[in-house]
């Protein structure tokens, strides 16, 4: 009898151990999920910034990126968002350390501002964590996942 009571806790302690670990990697990944294959196409490489584009405009310049092309510019006219989600204005779904929605950088009459969106990884201003929102200057380097981006005006 008290074998068999050993035994079932011994079942019971291993269905337990595999549950919280189960728990454990569910919630590790939920950051990490890929997009739906049937969903909408890869949305189109950031563009270029042509000659009629005022110069005192915004603009995020890519230093380095698995998503998007090195050099790339990206108007930042407005308010854009900036994640692993494809609805966002600068979509990074080949970034495996970006959130799907990481960050928000405005250019508002003071200037360009960016909020962290309390993403996992954290958004980083010249090598620093940002903890809420910032003033972003020319020459600014911010980095989201492994994608940095360099704000010129």
């Amino acid at each position: 009898m008290t074998e068999q009571l050993l035994l079932l806790f011994q079942a019971l302690f291993l269905i337990l151990l595999y549950l919280f670990i189960w728990r454990v990697m569910r919630s590790a990944s939920n950051g990490l999920r890929l997009p739906d294959p049937t969903g909408p196409m890869l949305p189109a490489a950031p563009q270029r910034r042509p000659s009629g584009i005022d110069p005192t405009e915004a603009a995020l310049v890519v230093l380095a990126s698995d998503s998007l092309e090195p050099g790339s510019v990206i108007r930042a006219s407005g308010t854009i968002m900036i994640g692993r989600g494809l609805d966002n204005a600068v979509a990074l779904p080949d970034d495996d350390f970006a959130s799907t929605l990481l960050a928000r950088v405005g250019d508002h009459r003071e200037g360009a501002r960016i909020v962290d969106l309390e993403s996992r990884n954290g958004t980083f201003v010249n090598g620093e964590r940002l903890v809420s929102s910032r003033q972003l200057e020319p020459n600014d380097v911010v980095r989201v996942g492994a994608t940095e981006l360099k704000l010129t005006r």
